[in-house]
Order: structure tokens, then sequence, then C-alpha cells
């Protein structure tokens, strides 16, 4: 017998304007290779800063809760973390903010201008996920590494 596990649910398609299209854009079509200078980051403190000049600048929060993102660059702030799962804001309002991972999956942003085809939501998520494990792995290694220089001075 075979279950069907397959579940269609209807877009939620979220009109923004195009400097917030452009950063979205610009984030998750920029790659992911290591030779390229915005995938080398920078720890000052608690946080992490990812730069890709002229075009956005990712900061990953390093706090006792976990990681958590903001992405900045036109004016706008792009705010991922485990208690506001996403958020867009202009600087003046709050553009779109969504809180459940399946309200997330329906959403698809979009823009007025040609080439602007919707931009699932779950693409943005990908990246700050990518970034955010990046960062957690260089953190847990740099841990092991203090830790196995004291055990060797003990």
């Amino acid at each position: 017998m075979v279950i069907n596990m397959i579940r269609i649910v209807d877009a939620n398609v979220k009109k923004i304007p195009r400097n917030i299209y452009r950063l979205i854009r610009s984030f998750i079509d920029s790659s992911t290779k290591t030779t390229y200078i915005w995938n080398i980051g920078v720890r000052m403190g608690s946080i992490v800063r990812f730069v890709k000049f002229g075009k956005w600048i990712l900061v990953i929060y390093i706090t006792e809760k976990g990681l958590s993102a903001e992405l900045c660059g036109y004016g706008i702030k792009i705010v991922y973390n485990p208690d506001i799962l996403l958020e867009i804001s202009d600087g003046k309002e709050v553009v779109f903010k969504s809180e459940t991972i399946e309200e997330i999956v329906k959403i698809y942003f979009e823009s007025d201008g040609p080439y602007m085809e919707p931009i699932p939501a779950t693409y943005l998520i990908e990246k700050f996920d990518f970034y955010i494990n990046a960062v957690s792995m260089a953190l847990a290694q740099e841990q092991n590494k203090d830790t196995s220089i004291q055990t060797n001075v003990n």
C-alpha cells in the first residue's frame, strides 16, 4: 500500500520594493566558494561579519541562545533567528514577518521590473543556514583546538 505524503499548498506571493528584491537576489545568488572575499568572515567579539562590498553585509551574532543572522544592504535589514524566523524591514517599518516554517514554504517574493522572477523565501533561509552552519562549525573547531592545546599544556 502506498500512502501519499505530498501536500500541495497555494503560494503566497509578496510584492516587495525593488531594493529589497535586489538585496535578496544578490545574497542568494552570491557564490559560496571560498575563493570569494565575501566568504571570509571577520570575528569581532561576539559577531562575525561577511561583506560583499557595495551589495550586502551579513552579521552572525553569537549568543548564549545560539546563532542568529542579520543581512543589511540598500537601506534594508533582514533578520533571521529562532525567535523571529524571518523579518524584513526598510528602516521605517516591517515589510514582512514570519514566525513559522510552514508559512515560509508558501512565501515567494517578487517585484516590478524585467527579469524579476519570484524568489522562494526558502532560498533565503537556506543561504542564511549555510553561513550560520559554517560559523558554528568554525567555532566548534576553534573550541576543540583550544581544548587540545590546554590538554597538551597540562
